[in-house]
């Protein structure tokens, strides 16, 4: 059986530009919704889950870096990876699919001209939707919220700050808020715009 990978660390290889090929073994149809960007595309989904290698038996790969295959939970792309294994490729699979790729996250600290405050910027990498947290004097203000509730009082922790707001700016059409929950998980008072 080939390896694994998390998305945490397919998006530390990227951050870090490690040659890897990512390989998306999804339909065309599921690929054209989207994709990670870079990565090569070779409809195999449909004859992998009929037992069949299918264009992954003669796709010319890179043999001098690993490959990640990639499909919507991460199932079909394990049995990808297998069938390039046994080619000799060193391939492992995206575990979760593009469904986890959607929540994998990273953050950054966004300079400020304000002294004591620190606003720390999260961005889903899959999706490219942002969120905020600003911290100070021990506490901490969430804006648009769409990562789990665990992921912003971990980041409000690691800076020894209490959560006690939580914002939404606007009605989000590219992501489901996570407002609601990441209130109720904290305690924090929830703001909503008119």
């Amino acid at each position: 059986m080939s390896k694994q990978i998390d998305t945490e660390t397919l998006r530390t290889w990227l951050d870090e530009q490690r040659p890897v090929t990512i390989l998306d073994i999804r339909t065309d149809e599921a690929r054209a919704q989207w994709a990670i960007p870079g990565s090569l595309h070779v409809n195999a989904y449909d004859e992998l889950r009929q037992g069949r290698p299918g264009q992954l038996a003669t796709t010319e790969l890179p043999r001098d870096r690993p490959v990640v295959t990639v499909c919507g939970a991460g199932r079909v792309s394990q049995t990808a990876a297998d069938r390039l294994t046994e080619r000799g490729i060193d391939a492992r699979s995206l575990t979760g699919g593009m469904k986890a790729w959607s929540l994998a996250w990273n953050d950054a600290e966004v300079e400020t001209t304000s002294a004591g405050t620190r606003v720390i910027q999260l961005r889903r990498t899959g999706k490219g939707c942002l969120s905020y947290v600003v911290g100070a004097q021990g506490e901490a203000l969430v804006i648009d919220p769409s990562l789990p509730a665990d992921v912003y009082f971990g980041v409000a922790r690691r800076h020894g700050w209490a959560v006690r707001h939580v914002l939404d700016t606007h009605i989000h059409a590219d992501h489901l808020s996570r407002a609601r929950q990441l209130a109720a998980a904290t305690g924090a008072a929830l703001r909503l715009p008119d």
